[in-house]
């Protein structure tokens, strides 16, 4: 089964992800890619005691794109969480074959402007999204399982024009 989950989440790790996602999905591997989070020995200390029971991996972008094939093939289910759109899209470019995001929480900053109470993008982050749209992949916006999941195009429909 693998891949069940590829997250959007400035906050990568939390209550969310392994309360409601993890208790809707089960998964049996969490994977950190973040560029950051992967050079820092104590962050990843830190998210691999965020989610009891699961195996919690950090890798780079370069690192999850070369074994990004072989975790679809693996036993059981895995998530992958991206702190930015520009990190799935670079993951993207770099191999990894992404048919959907789920956009769980990308937060306010400035120059960014609200698409609904957890997603704040830039003119960066639209253009990462203008992207990944083009080169097929679904963008959703989705908090929790039980919540509904929106297209981001019909969000920002300027984004399916591109």
């Amino acid at each position: 089964m693998s891949w069940a989950l590829h997250r959007v989440d400035d906050r990568l790790i939390h209550g969310q992800v392994v309360v409601a996602w993890g208790r809707h999905l089960h998964p049996q591997r969490i994977w950190v890619v973040d560029d950051a989070t992967a050079a820092n020995d104590w962050e990843k200390q830190l998210l691999a005691t965020a989610a009891p029971g699961v195996e919690v991996r950090v890798l780079t972008v370069a690192e999850a794109a070369t074994e990004y094939g072989q975790e679809a093939l693996a036993e059981g289910v895995s998530i992958l969480l991206v702190r930015s759109l520009a990190s799935a899209a670079e993951l993207l470019e770099a191999g990894a074959a992404i048919p959907a995001l789920n956009l769980g929480g990308i937060h306010y900053a400035p120059g960014r402007t609200k698409v609904n109470d957890y997603i704040y993008l830039s003119a960066d982050d639209r253009a990462h999204a203008r992207h990944l749209i083009a080169r097929g992949v679904r963008l959703t916006v989705q908090d929790v399982p039980a919540a509904r999941a929106v297209s981001l195009s019909e969000l920002e429909p300027e984004l399916a024009r591109s």
